[in-house]
């Protein structure tokens, strides 16, 4: 198997407390991050990487967060379009295409269309479904124990050219995935790093676990050194403009 491309695809927004990205920020300015899934094409078919939100919060999407510690602090923007179903459409894909869904996280803007893919193997770090099955943030829609789960501890090799970092911090079994494509190696951050800042100048963020957040920012900074590889971040509200987005690819 040999990855042929991969595709940076918008998936909606999120209004988030700006205080997520900078913790020394006071509660109540509001700031509106988009929300990414990725497709890796290889000789042997799509990988894909994250699933969005879930469906519900198209049509309630107030609702989604309330009676919870996050209500107010975090709303969904999601349209029909941005559902991971027609977003992988778009792309001339059906969930029965999929080699597998690599799952980053278990939180709702990463893993909410989980569900959509019942049949499809769902790479995960055995620490992060730990982590989910224990706690009660991680919605249930998330951690759906009748889906096809393939469980990875650790940095591990899913495919040549798709390398699974294990990036904890942000949650207990967070993973970041490096990519190397015919023409580019490319490294997913995913919220190892929500934006720029919290990468390059060590800006705290919203994580469960600072000291382990920032090793992995370490370590991921080791491998971009190693790799030359150039950096995706998780959250950054103006980096599309500066990268190549679906239709295009690398």
């Amino acid at each position: 198997m040999s990855v042929q491309k991969l595709s940076l695809l918008p998936a909606g927004y999120c209004l988030v407390d700006a205080s997520a990205l900078d913790t020394r920020r006071k509660v109540g300015e509001m700031a509106r991050l988009p929300i990414w899934s990725y497709l890796i094409e290889t000789s042997d078919g799509p990988i894909l990487i994250d699933t969005g939100m879930p469906e519900s919060c198209i049509h309630e999407p107030a609702e989604f967060f309330r009676g919870t510690e996050d209500e107010g602090l975090i709303v969904p923007e999601m349209k029909a379009q941005d559902l991971i179903t027609n977003v992988i459409g778009r792309c001339g894909y059906q969930p029965s295409d999929l080699v597998c869904v690599v799952s980053t996280h278990l939180h709702f803007d990463h893993a909410g269309g989980n569900q959509l893919f019942p049949y499809t193997e769902i790479v995960l770090q055995r620490a992060e479904y730990e982590a989910a099955l224990k706690q009660d943030n991680y919605f249930d829609i998330c951690k759906d124990p009748a889906l096809l789960y393939r469980f990875v501890d650790g940095d591990t090799e899913l495919v040549p050219g798709v390398q699974l970092v294990f990036t904890p911090g942000h949650t207990p079994g967070h993973q970041s995935v490096l990519v190397s494509t015919p023409n580019d190696t490319i490294l997913l951050a995913i919220d190892a790093a929500y934006h720029r800042p919290n990468y390059e100048d060590g800006v705290p963020f919203a994580v469960r676990d600072a000291e382990k957040a920032f090793d992995s920012i370490a370590k991921l900074k080791r491998l971009t050194k190693e790799t030359s590889a150039k950096v995706f971040f998780g959250h950054d509200a103006g980096q599309a403009e500066e990268w190549k987005v679906y239709p295009e690819s690398y």
